[in-house]
């Protein structure tokens, strides 16, 4: 069966039936053609519209920059312009783009596309704003001494990330000459967007808080009970169940040269290297901190192992092992690399999984945030 399809009607049903407003002007400016939605934001019939000018329908103090607009106008789209329109009922604002093909003018624009850039545009400005408070909560620059040494390699898989790390010599007070220690976390907070990174912030911000707050001098420091201060805060704030913010604490002693950590869910083991015979893994941990466990659930342990000279710990999120590219994971490659790098510099060992991965990856996207805190003992 045969029928005869008349396009123009079709073209005009789906101009009726979308949310754009469009008006189709001849060489002088008469409109000779207006979609549904036009005529019900201007409150004018077809025909009522048919015998008016596009400058009859502007109001007076936008009728210069119509003119001016319409003098430039090519067959490529317009920028989103405001104009004022005179209604039948009243003055209407409308967000419009204009082109010029076969000596007709077309105006156009939609109200829900106007509202999405305006929300984009307050967006783009707040993420900007996220990045630097961000980017500012990581540190500058880590410790480097004749005992020990640190050096980091952080890539967001976004603008934002979701990871967080620090490095600090514990500060004893009068008791500093008694004391050297140096604590080091690196926290993963499920996803990599705004939400997580101000969420990481928060992580940063409670640490410190139980240093200013909690810590005494002189007072044997332990990984538990910061991650049980965090806990508390953490679960006072009621955070949506679906976040999980993963934690591992280490606090280095190179007076008892004595190593104690807490691992809050990280499924990637940090690596201490002495040697290629002596790789030990930091297996032992305890459930992320979530709020959809109940807090009773909750047993944090220290745990503590003496540490020896040259010997260096590898802690990562677990961005940079479980990176795939060609169904591979970069974890088999990356520990292959640690044990012919582990005796360099930190920020030579950081340099050269930095080089590798990027080989590794072949500029393809990474799949999450990138943490990596190197620290050797002298």
């Amino acid at each position: 069966m045969e029928y005869n399809v008349d396009v123009v009607e079709i073209s005009r049903t789906i101009t009726d039936i979308i949310d754009d407003h469009i008006l189709v002007c001849n060489p002088d400016w008469q409109i000779i053609f207006s979609n549904k939605a036009m005529q019900h934001s201007l409150g004018y019939a077809d025909m009522e519209l048919k015998q008016k000018s596009l400058l009859e329908i502007i109001t007076d103090i936008h009728i210069n920059k119509a003119e001016s607009f319409i003098k430039n106008v090519s067959e490529k789209p317009s920028a989103l312009e405001e104009f004022l329109f005179n209604g039948k009922h009243g003055l209407t604002k409308l967000h419009v783009k204009i082109l010029k093909k076969n000596n007709l003018l077309y105006i156009y624009g939609n109200e829900k596309h106007a509202e999405y850039e305006r929300i984009k545009k307050r967006m783009d400005i707040e993420v900007k704003n996220a990045i630097k408070i961000h980017r500012r909560s990581l540190p500058e620059s880590l410790p480097d001494t004749e005992n020990i040494s640190f050096a980091s390699l952080y890539i967001p898989a976004q603008d934002l990330g979701g990871d967080l790390f620090d490095v600090f010599k514990v500060d004893n007070g009068l008791l500093n000459d008694y004391f050297d220690q140096y604590v080091c976390f690196v926290a993963d907070v499920s996803g990599h967007g705004l939400d997580s990174a101000m969420l990481a912030i928060f992580v940063k911000d409670t640490i410190s808080s139980y240093f200013k707050l909690k810590h005494i001098p002189g007072q044997v420091l332990s990984p538990k009970e910061i991650m049980n201060f965090f806990l508390e805060q953490y679960i006072k704030e009621g955070y949506p169940m679906e976040y999980l913010v993963c934690i591992f604490f280490a606090v280095f002693d190179l007076k008892t040269y004595e190593l104690t950590y807490c691992n809050a869910g990280f499924h990637i083991c940090p690596i201490l290297v002495a040697d290629k015979g002596n790789i030990i893994e930091l297996n032992k941990g305890s459930f992320p901190v979530t709020t959809a466990i109940d807090f009773d659930f909750y047993n944090y342990e220290d745990h503590s192992l003496h540490l020896f000279p040259e010997m260096t710990l590898f802690i990562m999120s677990d961005g940079l092992p479980e990176q795939r590219f060609d169904n591979e994971f970069y974890e088999e490659r990356l520990k292959n690399l640690i044990t012919d790098i582990y005796n360099l510099k930190p920020v030579h060992i950081v340099k050269k999984i930095h080089d590798d991965f990027n080989d590794f990856v072949k500029h393809e996207r990474i799949n999450d945030d990138i943490t990596l805190v190197v620290a050797k003992l002298s």
